[in-house]
């Protein structure tokens, strides 16, 4: 191999978003790991390594330490860097493309009113942002903490467009492995992030979708991370960038709203920045309070919602008993009969203590009030399945797909029904819609399997 150039490479500050337990710190190791195993025999040619020997030592330490237990390394606990060189191979040799540096943090710092988490969003380049997708499909509260996931990512995109920067995300969808084995369940996560994956769009977000699926085998006495392909989003990331910022130094947040306040946030044209000094700093100093306030402000819009009926603070609500919590929302209910948000969070209070046949109601009014809602349309089909009463579950379906012809979970989840009525040429149908209106090879993949396996059951 040719020595790496020694022209000065640019660095990038790259964000990560998501909460406690998420899977950023496991996400980080696996792509170490495999870039690692990799490091023989390049088949990239695009990688990345670490050259600092102290961080080295700490993600070999939690190898070793998956090694030893067998288990994913506790969630960080306070905030760590990670600088990596991010390298590529050509027909001249191999050189530098550039440098990264990663910023693993609790989640729970993860808060616009933390200023330590304002002032890495000021100075980043590009973000992670990551979904859990194993707590999306089992707990229905979940989709209420992406909503704030979500401002969090349309802010800092608006204010990167404002200040004529291109600032790029990596959506990671982690814990993807736990649920492979069954098809239904990737499709029902298909089904939840399509909201927001519409709303990136819609905003000329630019970003890019990974799946993450990186298990822990054992190999021989010893266990380690099978990771596979979960260094692409990283990889990405620095390429992207690299492009973004071939013809000039990197311009992160900060830097590209002082131009804003200056009125100035012109398309940039990547040379350096006019100006400096003192009066640079004050501007960043009242930009970073700006901009600190923005992100507040969208992501309280995001998670306010549900918090302020039963009076409690998130603290309080949480110490709650699930029959206190019944109680309550049946006291503003006797209030006022059509409130939406006791509706939709009793009935989900009822689903959890598997009382289905009292959420079953709930949920019926909610939809009347709200008929073009697709998440509930959702929720009552699985309570009339839960229920037995297949005949309207199928209608339920029916009015998603006037909603949405493509719904993929809404056509397979009727196929399935009129496979099971014996009805094969619909479900063939219905499948075909399905695998047609499905994003990515793979998905297709399970889909033509689900439909293989749904078909050649014996017709009832």
């Amino acid at each position: 191999m040719n020595a790496p150039s020694k022209t000065k490479t640019q660095t990038f500050n790259l964000l990560s978003i998501g909460h406690r337990g998420v899977g950023k710190t496991v996400f980080l190791v696996g792509s170490y790991a495999e870039q690692k195993a990799n490091s023989g025999s390049r088949k990239s040619s695009t990688w990345f390594d670490c050259q600092d020997t102290q961080v080295q030592h700490n993600l070999n330490t939690l190898l070793e330490y998956i090694a030893q237990t067998g288990q994913y390394p506790p969630a960080t606990m306070k905030m760590t860097n990670f600088e990596f060189s991010a390298k590529t191979q050509n027909l001249f040799g191999e050189k530098d493309l550039c440098q990264f540096r990663w910023w693993d943090i609790p989640g729970e710092i993860c808060n616009n009113d933390n200023p330590n988490f304002q002032k890495m969003v000021m100075d980043s380049h590009g973000c992670c942002v990551f979904i859990d997708t194993y707590t999306l499909f089992n707990n229905s509260a979940y989709s209420q903490t992406l909503q704030g996931i979500v401002k969090q990512v349309e802010t800092i995109a608006s204010l990167a467009r404002q200040s004529g920067l291109t600032y790029v995300f990596a959506i990671v969808l982690t814990k993807c492995d736990l649920l492979a084995e069954n098809p239904q369940k990737l499709l029902k996560i298909e089904e939840n992030i399509r909201p927001l994956m519409a709303r990136l769009d819609a905003n000329q977000i630019q970003y890019r979708r990974f799946y993450s699926t990186i298990p822990i085998v054992k190999n021989g006495k010893m266990s380690v991370l099978q990771a596979k392909g979960a260094s692409a989003p990283l990889l990405w990331l620095a390429t992207e960038l690299s492009k973004i910022h071939r013809k000039g130094r990197p311009q992160s947040l900060a830097s590209g709203f002082n131009r804003l306040l200056d009125n100035s946030a012109q398309p940039l044209s990547l040379s350096r920045p006019r100006g400096g000094g003192r009066a640079t700093s004050n501007k960043q100093l009242w930009g970073v309070a700006a901009i600190a306030g923005l992100l507040a402000v969208g992501v309280a819009v995001a998670v306010g919602f549900g918090t302020g009926l039963l009076g409690n603070s998130p603290t309080e609500q949480a110490n709650l008993t699930p029959n206190e919590k019944v109680q309550q929302y049946q006291e503003i209910l006797e209030q006022s009969p059509t409130d939406p948000e006791a509706l939709l969070q009793l009935s989900r209070l009822y689903s959890d203590l598997t009382e289905f046949d009292k959420a079953l109601p709930l949920m019926e009014k909610l939809v009347d009030q709200q008929p073009e809602k697709a998440d509930f349309l959702f929720e009552l089909a699985g309570l009339y399945a839960l229920n037995g009463n297949k005949q309207k579950e199928e209608t339920v379906y029916d009015k998603i797909l006037k909603i949405d012809p493509n719904s993929i979970l809404a056509l397979t989840s009727k196929a399935t029904l009129r496979v099971e009525q014996g009805d094969n040429a619909a479900a063939k149908t219905l499948f075909s819609k399905a695998e047609v209106a499905a994003p990515t090879d793979s998905l297709k993949k399970e889909i033509r399997k689900m439909a293989d396996k749904a078909q050649s059951k014996p017709n009832p």
